[in-house]
C-alpha cells in the first residue's frame, strides 16, 4: 500500500529484499519467499523493490495463471518470452523440467545481476514447482536473487507447494501483515474517511483499502466487490464491456485477443488504464488484482459469458505469433459449453502436460475431456480412461487411477474387445496392489489371463503371466512366482 510513492508498513520487508539482492549483485545469489493472504501487497512490495532498488539490472518476470488447469511452465514460458534468444528457445522445446532449470541457470550465469520474479506460485504446475526446487538449489554462485510470491492462505496440508516450501533453500521468507490501523488511519486522511469505518469494513487488507479509497467519497462499499463494481460503474459503456473481455482473458489479456473479444471497443484501453483498473504490460493489459478480474467476471451475464469463451477459443485457436496454448484453449471451451472443442484440445493438453512432467495437471485434463466424453466411442472412451488411470497412479492418486481403470475395463467390455479388456485388467490388478487391495488385484489378475489364454497367445498374455509372478512375489510365495515367471 502505498502513500506519496512510500509503501506503508513495509520497510522492514524492503530492507531483507535490498540484502538479498546486494549479496545477489556480489555474487551469491539467493531465494527469498514473499508470502500472504489475497491482496496483502505481494506484488506491490515487488514491484516496488525492482523499480527502487535495481537500478539497469535486469528484471525477469513470470506469472502463474489461475486457469482451470495450469498451463506446464506457464510462467517460464512468460518470463522466456520477455528474456528471448536461448532461453526462449530452450523453454519452448524443454522435453522436462531439468531442461528448463538448465536453460535458466545458463541465461543467469551469462547475464549480469539478474531479479527473477515468480508471482502467485500457489496456482503453479508440477513442472513449475520443479523447475523451482531445481534452481532454487543452484543459486548460490549465481548472481541472481529468484523472489516468489505466494498466497499463503490457500495451501491445505497436501498442497504441492506446502511440500515443497519445506526443501526450498530460502534466504529469506518474507510473511506479509495487514495494515495497522495507525496506517489505514494515515491513508483515510487523503480520501477524508472516517479511520475507524475504514478499517472495521477492509480489516487492513490493503487491496480491500485500495478499492474503497478509489470508489466515490461518499459510500464505503460493503464488500470489495462491491467497490470493484462501483468503480466500473463510473466508466463508459464501452469501458466496461472491455474490462468483461479482459476479465475473461485471465489472467492478463494478450492486445490482440483484446482486439478479437472486443473490437468496437479497444478504443476504450486508455480509459481503463487512466482508471486505474487495467494496467499496462509487454503488448498485454490485466487487472491490479486478481479479485478485481474475478468479480468483473462474475458479473457478466450468462450470454456474455459464453459469448466472450467462444471468441476467446476461437482466436486463441489461431494465435499470431507461436502455437496455440492447449491448456488455455480447454479452459474456455469448457467455460463455453463446447464439448466437441474440449475433447479435441483437453486430451493434447493432457499429453503435453504429462510430457513435461506436469502430471497432476495432465490427470485433470484428461478428467476434463471425460466429462464431455458421453457421445464417444465405448474405444475412445475407454482411452481417455486408461490416459487418466495411469496420470492419477503416477501422482499416488490410487483411488482415482483404480476407478478409471475400472470404467476402461467396462468400456472394452461394451465393445466386446477381448484383447483390450484384458489388457485393461492386467493393469487394473497391477495397481490395486499399491493400495492394500490384494485379493482384488488377485482376482483381476486371474481373470485377465482366463481372458488372453482363449486368445492367440502374445504379448498380452506374457504380460498376464508376469503381473502374477510380481503378485506372488510380493506375497513372499517363491514358487508361485516361479510357476508364472
Amino acid at each position: 500500500m502505498a502513500l506519496r510513492g512510500e509503501l506503508l508498513e513495509r520497510q522492514q520487508a524492503l530492507n531483507a529484499l535490498r540484502e538479498s539482492w546486494a549479496a545477489a549483485v556480489g555474487g551469491r545469489g539467493g531465494l527469498t519467499l514473499v508470502a500472504g493472504e489475497a491482496g496483502i501487497g505481494k506484488t506491490s512490495l515487488v514491484r516496488g523493490f525492482c523499480a527502487q532498488e535495481t537500478g539497469a539490472a535486469t528484471v525477469l518476470r513470470g506469472v502463474c495463471d489461475a486457469l482451470f488447469t495450469p498451463r506446464p511452465l506457464g510462467p517460464f514460458l512468460e518470463l522466456a518470452a520477455a528474456a528471448g534468444g536461448e532461453l526462449e528457445d530452450a523453454v519452448r522445446t524443454a522435453a522436462d523440467s531439468h531442461d528448463v532449470a538448465s536453460a535458466l541457470m545458463r541465461e543467469l550465469r551469462a547475464s549480469g545481476p539478474t531479479v527473477v520474479v515468480l508471482e502467485d506460485v500457489h496456482w503453479a504446475d508440477e513442472s513449475t514447482l520443479d523447475v523451482l526446487k531445481l534452481v532454487g538449489r543452484q543459486l548460490e554462485d549465481v548472481p541472481a536473487l529468484l523472489v516468489v510470491t505466494y498466497r499463503d492462505d490457500e495451501l491445505d496440508p497436501t498442497h504441492l507447494l506446502r511440500h515443497l516450501l519445506g526443501h526450498l533453500r530460502a534466504r529469506t521468507r518474507l510473511a506479509l501483515e495487514r495494515l495497522s490501523s495507525d496506517a489505514v488511519a494515515e491513508l483515510a486522511a487523503t480520501a477524508g474517511l472516517d479511520p475507524d469505518e475504514l478499517y472495521r469494513r477492509t480489516g487492513g487488507n490493503p487491496f480491500f483499502v485500495t478499492e474503497v479509497l478509489a470508489a466515490p467519497a461518499d459510500e464505503i462499499p460493503e464488500t470489495v466487490r462491491d467497490a470493484v463494481l462501483g468503480r466500473c460503474g463510473r466508466l463508459s459503456p464501452p469501458a466496461r464491456v472491455l474490462l468483461g473481455a479482459a476479465a475473461v482473458s485471465r489472467p492478463d489479456a494478450e492486445l490482440w485477443l483484446l482486439e478479437a473479444l472486443a473490437p468496437a471497443e479497444l478504443g476504450a484501453l486508455e480509459e481503463c488504464l487512466a482508471s486505474g483498473m487495467l494496467t499496462p504490460g509487454l503488448g498485454r493489459v490485466g487487472f491490479r488484482h486478481e479479485l478485481a478480474r474475478a468479480t468483473v467476471e462474475e458479473s457478466l451475464s450468462p450470454e456474455r459469458l459464453i459469448t466472450l469463451h467462444r471468441l476467446a477459443l476461437a482466436a486463441l485457436a489461431t494465435p499470431p505469433a507461436g502455437s496455440p496454448d492447449l491448456a488455455r484453449l480447454a479452459h474456455h471451451a469448457e467455460a463455453a459449453g463446447d464439448g466437441a472443442a474440449v475433447l479435441r484440445y483437453a486430451p493434447a493438453a493432457g499429453e503435453r502436460a504429462a510430457h513435461v512432467g506436469a502430471h497432476r495437471e495432465a490427470a485433470d485434463h484428461f478428467q476434463q475431456a471425460l466429462r464431455f466424453a458421453e457421445g464417444l466411442a465405448p474405444e475412445e472412451r475407454a482411452e481417455l480412461h486408461r490416459r487418466r488411470a495411469h496420470e492419477c497412479y503416477v501422482i499416488d492418486q490410487i483411488e482415482e487411477a483404480i476407478s478409471s481403470a475400472k470404467a476402461a475395463v467396462a468400456c472394452h467390455r461394451e465393445r466386446g474387445d477381448r484383447t483390450a479388456e484384458g489388457r485393461a485388467m492386467v493393469f487394473l490388478s497391477s495397481i490395486s496392489w499399491c493400495p492394500g487391495l490384494i485379493a482384488e488385484s488377485e482376482r483381476d489378475g486371474h481373470e485377465a489371463v482366463a481372458i488372453l489364454e482363449q486368445l492367440p497367445r502374445g504379448h498380452d498374455l506374457a504380460n498376464a503371466y508376469a503381473n502374477l509372478a510380481d503378485l506372488r512375489l510380493d506375497a513372499d510365495d517363491l514358487d508361485g512366482a516361479r510357476s508364472w515367471a
